[in-house]
């Protein structure tokens, strides 16, 4: 699912951006400073619907929910698999990696040879990025990152700048 931001709601204010814990939301490059949600890095947590003044924050039917309707990690089969939510992608294929049960961080399908993956990442193998700022991130150079938790096994993930 993700967010957008309406355009013709939104006045500029920032209150999403500060709410945002994972900074999904930029100001677009209008002359009004509107903002864009990045549906990569948006984990759907909504504290940005609350804080929006105007309501202009709604649901984004062409995007999956993390951790919620539409992602594997929420079956029987994969409890116990973490993910990076797009903090940390694979160098391969660019989907988001995911921590097995056992500890380290892989890409499901390179990594762990699964034939499931993030459905935002069928949004990559399509080109159909969705956000103004998806772009940017996308296409930047990536160096490699932490993980999310603090440990430090970095092999084959990537994170952008």
């Amino acid at each position: 699912m993700s967010l957008q931001v309406l355009e013709n709601l939104c006045i500029g204010c920032g209150a999403c951006d500060f709410s945002c814990p994972t900074g999904a939301l930029a100001k677009t490059d209008s002359f009004l400073g509107l903002f864009a949600v990045d549906p990569y890095t948006c984990d759907d947590c909504g504290r940005c619907i609350d804080k929006c003044p105007v309501g202009a924050i709604v649901a984004d039917p062409l995007w999956p929910v993390c951790q919620g309707r539409g992602c594997p990690l929420t079956s029987a089969r994969l409890a116990g698999f973490a993910c990076a939510f797009w903090q940390r992608r694979c160098e391969s294929c660019g989907a988001t990696l995911w921590r097995s049960p056992y500890g380290s961080w892989a890409c499901s399908r390179c990594g762990l040879g699964m034939r499931v993956s993030c459905p935002k990442a069928r949004h990559l193998e399509r080109g159909d990025g969705g956000a103004a700022t998806v772009g940017a991130v996308l296409t930047d150079a990536c160096v490699p990152d932490r993980s999310p938790s603090g440990d430090d096994d970095t092999e084959g993930a990537t994170s952008p700048r």
